[in-house]
């Protein structure tokens, strides 16, 4: 969904349903909210989730700074959390702020930043926005997604152990992609499981298994981490059924089976930093996904050769 730009004069408004909640952006710079319709525009196609049909708007709104308040080249974000709910970037180029108690976020960036459009896009605007969003029942699980139909399966490990590029791999062999990196758990009215369409990030040695990534560039993250950037595609946003797959690396590739408590002990016993937030409160979410068991996968040398498996265990997911 949309609404028409706003009729002050020189400011720019968009809205979309990102995770299933009307978020209303603001700028005076065009350049911001073309950033947001790289980040979100996806979410134009669709719905509000019932239980925010009428609410207000989340608000995040992203001013030009005035020459020299916020000078020098762009680099890394500097995040300060107070919590439970105020966020700081603090940046060469960025000073910005959100209230989960409000439901807004504000900030100044220079003209530098807006020349750096991946960087305002991870390091500002998706950084305010998702650490409002998840203070509203979508609370952040590490782990990719693939989507085949209305079924989706969670791939998750610790960093490194290739969610990403199994997902990309899927991507390439016609599956959807529902996250990259991160999905968020919604338990009232109904729970959900939510993913962010947008870019998976991968390393340059990756170019030996997808020839196609050969003539991408690079793209510095607002980590600091130098990525290749692909656009994901997904023909869904949200899904009611999923299953989870933990990735592991081996000798041999295959599939198995595993408790509802080994999933359970290998999502929550060692939360990575970002991810800690929520320690308090996504045992619950996590339960309710493992309650079914899962499967341990042990990724093949070459990603492609992942995606039967992926299928095998979609196919169980399915009949389950």
């Amino acid at each position: 969904m949309t609404r028409p730009p706003a009729t002050r004069p020189g400011l720019h408004a968009l809205t979309l349903p990102i995770l299933g909640i009307p978020v209303r952006f603001e700028s005076d710079a065009r350049e911001v909210l073309e950033a947001v319709e790289e980040s979100f525009g996806a979410w134009r196609a669709a719905a509000v989730s019932e239980e925010w049909a009428g609410r207000p708007p989340v608000r995040v709104r992203i001013r030009l700074a005035p020459s020299g308040e916020v000078s020098g080249p762009p680099g890394a974000m500097e995040m300060h959390r107070r919590e439970p709910r105020f966020l700081a970037l603090r940046g060469e180029g960025v000073r910005a702020y959100a209230d989960t108690g409000r439901r807004a976020a504000a900030g100044r960036v220079s003209r530098a930043m807006l020349e750096r459009p991946a960087l305002l896009r991870g390091g500002v605007i998706e950084a305010l926005t998702l650490w409002l969003l998840t203070a509203l029942d979508r609370q952040p699980l590490h782990a990719a997604g693939v989507v085949r139909g209305d079924t989706a399966l969670l791939l998750a490990g610790p960093s490194g152990v290739g969610k990403s590029t199994t997902a990309y791999a899927a991507m390439r062999a016609g599956l959807g992609v529902l996250a990259e990196d991160c999905v968020y758990l919604q338990e009232r009215p109904v729970p959900r499981v939510w993913g962010l369409p947008g870019f998976v990030n991968l390393l340059a040695e990756t170019a030996r298994w997808f020839p196609e990534l050969a003539s991408v560039a690079p793209t510095l993250r607002a980590s600091g981490d130098v990525k290749l950037a692909m656009p994901t595609v997904s023909a869904r946003m949200g899904v009611a059924r999923a299953g989870i797959c933990l990735l592991a690396r081996g000798d041999v590739a295959g599939v198995e089976r595993v408790g509802a408590r080994e999933v359970e002990r290998a999502l929550l016993e060692k939360l990575e930093p970002g991810f800690d937030r929520f320690a308090a409160t996504i045992g619950g979410p996590v339960r309710r996904l493992a309650e079914r068991g899962g499967w341990r996968l042990t990724l093949p040398p070459s990603p492609p050769d992942a995606v039967p498996l992926l299928h095998r265990v979609l196919d169980e997911v399915e009949g389950s």
